[in-house]
């Protein structure tokens, strides 16, 4: 597309008979010598588009002027404007680059011919004196379009109730004769119309300031004849309609005379039609505005107001203002019936609302109606004031390669946009690229704000919900479902009954980006997704459940190698991010998660059957959680820093780090072992009191399966031992599990004993699995006549070892296990013996 530029010159003024400027008044741009009218119009800066060129208004510094201007590959136009007596003005232009162009050329040819401009020569016009013209200067090659292809409506009453059509359609009829031209609607009337009227190829209705009121049953305009048939996109085609107000008069059971089912204005079978800045309102039951089987459907400017279902059982409510349709039987007012869809649709500057006496459309724009294997390609609906609906505001049925954008849409009963498909069971389509940005939502009623819902066996692909502001509304705020890949980035969710952004069924789906602010459930929920990326979102409050949810679909599919990366989470009501139900191989990294006014327990919460994922280098601290409850991980811990670390926290940061673990120490702790301390601090071993238990903490988490104990002897072996074993206690000391009495079986020097799990709480029992994660303690006892040394990482004397939580030696004078089952047995309190810190692990 090449730009090229006019007006904003001293010459391109709108001026009366008088010499009086026109200010704030419309005109035409047309391709000189053809009479096309060119819509593709620009602001100075080549990208923002005009709806209307109009004169500079009156209270600019230049009034009637019309301003600076680019049009798309035209480089000659005329502009048309109609006088005082409805009478058209034309003038020629060519663009500015023309002049440079032709320069060039000129100075090009000199230089070839061997020659340069003569600038000694006086101009003998300068000598002559100035020319005097007779007659109007027209540029060469130009053929203005004469007053005769101008048809103004004559012998019309005017008043509102006279039936006007004949002398309406004697204008359509003639300009149709013509080969097309302008048919003229003086303005400061009311046309009353009792059927439709229908207007034909090349031909401009100008209504700007007329009034055109349905007086029968059915609508105003169409571009056929009811005995017409066409196919594809042959029909009526290269029409405009600009200005007017349109009223279809729908009966409201008071006023009106319209119940039938009709639209206001109807095109079928056609291409290259523009309806401008006209008023559409009181329609009745169908559409004000059908673009059926059209390539090429533009609304631009215009406001659509009033909707009344009069179908007597209220089953109109779906019933869209502007419908894109397409040429079906049942759906399209004539044939043929060949399924031809529209495409190349753009609505932008357009009001959707109520009117004085009636509501809202069912829909502001969309379709309900598709065939298999067809879709409605290149639809733009942009810039868009949606002031309520029945329904949604922006239903995208069947739509491909779409751009929904910079709308503001309030209080719709369903979803403010949604765009979807048929089940593919029974009508199979191929739906793509959707883009849904920077639109502004509040007060969606029982659905989404934003809706993107395909199937499982026909997902929507190259989905992009992006740049959205979405308030207040009854269900979740972005909802993409069975969609490959979505984008959903950059959006502001405030205030939601359910969840604010909802990836269901979508794999690899990229949430980034987004802040979501009290939200009624999750504000992030990503279920049934494989690949889901959820990063860079930041989440302040929700009302229920979690901040961020990775977790089964609704047919449960579980939630697969998700990424949740640099996200920060304030005042959630649950955990901060949940991984739930089957949630495999996920990875949570530079996280920060912060309690604050919400109820909370845990940062980071796990299932049971959340299995192979990875929790790293998050931010947890200022909750005054310790590592125990900031994460509450599942029976498969969760990977926690390098080298297979699985401790709490781990690389995470807590305000409580029970087990900080170095990574070396974690990298050498042999797989399957919970170990009281590393090896690598083992260069000691001391000496317990014969027939004192000890206690040495170590961390285990919840559900881990304890089969065995070890400890290790030093240098001394047991002599004339009588009775030892060994126990598992949780962090107020009560027994949980212990081994067989060991009697006088020998224990020699350097020697790890591994004893078997012979008793829980339970009864007897081969196994224990812990019920929390967090401090429990090991314990050791031997009775002998020469104590065996412990290998250890050292002790430390009673005062030191039996501040709480406390370590070391607690009940004397013990030979036989206690036993663990019915009432149990506690173990006393720490002082009794130095606090050994033993090496000793699980297994």
């Amino acid at each position: 597309m090449t730009l090229y530029t006019f007006g904003g010159t001293p010459a391109d003024v709108l001026t009366d008979d008088a010499g009086n400027v026109v200010p704030d008044y419309p005109l035409l741009v047309k391709v000189a010598g053809t009479g096309a009218v060119v819509t593709a119009l620009f602001e100075e800066d080549g990208a923002t588009p005009i709806a209307t060129l109009k004169s500079n208004p009156a209270d600019s510094n230049a009034p009637g002027a019309i301003r600076t201007f680019k049009a798309a590959d035209v480089t000659e136009i005329q502009y048309e404007y109609l006088d005082a007596a409805g009478q058209p003005v034309r003038w020629y232009q060519p663009a500015r680059e023309m002049a440079a162009g032709a320069l060039q050329t000129a100075q090009q040819a000199l230089t070839a011919a061997g020659t340069k401009l003569d600038t000694q020569t006086e101009d003998p016009q300068s000598v002559a004196g100035p020319v005097a013209f007779t007659a109007p200067i027209t540029a060469p090659n130009i053929t203005d379009q004469p007053a005769a292809r101008w048809f103004t409506v004559t012998g019309a009453t005017g008043n509102g109730t006279a039936d006007d059509r004949a002398a309406i359609q004697a204008q359509l009829d003639a300009a149709h004769a013509a080969g097309g031209g302008i048919v003229y609607l003086p303005p400061g009337k009311t046309y009353g119309v009792s059927t439709f009227l229908v207007i034909y190829d090349n031909t401009t209705l100008w209504a700007y300031g007329a009034t055109i009121k349905a007086i029968g049953n059915s609508g105003l305009l169409r571009n056929f004849l009811s005995s017409e048939t066409f196919s594809g996109y042959s029909g009526h085609s290269h029409i405009q309609v600009l200005g007017g107000t349109w009223d279809g008069n729908a009966s409201d059971g008071t006023t009106g005379t319209v119940t039938s089912e009709t639209d206001v204005l109807n095109f079928v079978h056609c291409a290259d039609i523009t309806v401008k800045d006209a008023t559409i309102r009181n329609t009745s039951s169908a559409h004000a505005l059908e673009f059926n089987s059209t390539d090429g459907a533009r609304a631009i400017n215009c406001r659509f107001e009033g909707y009344r279902d009069n179908s007597g059982s209220g089953n109109r409510q779906f019933s869209e203002a502007v419908q894109i349709d397409i040429s079906k039987s049942g759906s399209s007012s004539i044939g043929a019936f060949d399924n031809t869809p529209s495409r190349n649709v753009l609505v932008t500057g357009c009001y959707f609302g109520p009117s004085s006496r009636l509501g809202v459309f069912g829909r502001a724009v969309g379709s309900h109606t598709v065939v298999a294997g067809v879709t409605y390609d290149d639809i733009q609906i942009i810039g868009n004031r949606i002031d309520g609906a029945l329904q949604e505001g922006i239903y995208g049925y069947g739509w491909r390669r779409a751009v929904i954008a910079d709308n503001v849409i309030t209080g719709t009963g369903y979803s403010g946009i949604q765009v979807t498909q048929p089940n593919p069971a029974t009508t199979a389509i191929t739906q793509h690229t959707i883009a849904v940005r920077g639109n502004t939502i509040e007060g969606a009623g029982a659905d989404s704000g934003i809706r993107v819902l395909g199937y499982a066996a026909s997902k929507i692909t190259g989905v992009a919900v992006t740049g959205n502001v979405i308030r207040s509304v009854t269900g979740n705020a972005v909802q993409c479902e069975y969609c490959a890949a979505p984008n959903i980035s950059g959006n502001t969710v405030d205030t939601t009954s359910s969840t604010g952004i909802y990836a269901h069924l979508s794999d690899a789906a990229a949430i980034t980006g987004n802040t979501v602010r009290s939200a009624g459930s999750n504000a992030i929920n990503a279920s049934g997704s494989a690949g889901a990326t959820i990063s860079g979102n930041t989440v302040d409050t929700t009302n229920s459940n979690f901040g961020i949810f990775v977790g089964p679909g609704a047919d449960s599919t579980p939630a697969t190698d998700a990424t949740i990366a640099g996200n920060t989470v304030r005042s959630p009501a649950s955990s901060g991010i949940r991984l739930s139900t089957n949630a495999t191989g996920c990875l949570v990294v530079g996280n920060s998660v912060r309690k604050l006014g919400g109820a909370a327990t845990s940062a980071l919460s796990m299932a049971s059957s959340a299995t192979g994922c990875s929790v790293l280098n998050n931010d947890f601290s200022g909750n005054s959680w310790s590592a125990a409850t900031a994460m509450s991980t599942s029976t498969a811990a969760p990977v926690t820093g390098p080298g297979g670390m699985t401790a709490l926290p781990g690389s995470n940061i807590v305000d409580q780090d029970l087990v900080p673990l170095p990574a070396l120490e974690s990298a050498m702790r042999p797989a399957g072992r919970y170990e009281t301390t590393s090896r690598l601090r083992c260069g000691t071993a001391s000496t317990p009191t014969s027939g004192t238990l000890y206690l040495v903490p170590i961390w285990l988490p919840k559900g881990q399966l304890v089969s065995n104990i070890s400890f290790a002897s030093g240098g001394t072996a047991a002599v004339s031992p009588t009775n030892w074993w060994f126990t598992l206690h949780d962090s107020s000391r009560k027994l949980l599990a212990r081994t067989a009495d060991q009697l006088t079986a020998a224990w020699a020097a350097n020697t790890v004993k591994t004893l078997a799990i012979a008793q829980t709480t339970a009864g007897t029992a081969t196994s224990y699995t812990t019920t929390y994660a967090g401090l429990h303690y090991l314990g050791v006892m031997v009775k002998a006549s020469t104590q065996p040394t412990i290998i250890a990482e050292g002790s430390v004397f009673d005062a030191i070892a039996s501040a709480s939580p406390g370590f070391g030696g607690t009940d004397a004078g013990m030979s036989t296990p206690p036993t663990a089952s019915g009432a149990g047995f506690t173990a006393g309190p720490f002082g009794t013996g130095a606090g050994i810190m033993a090496y000793a692990y699980t297994s």
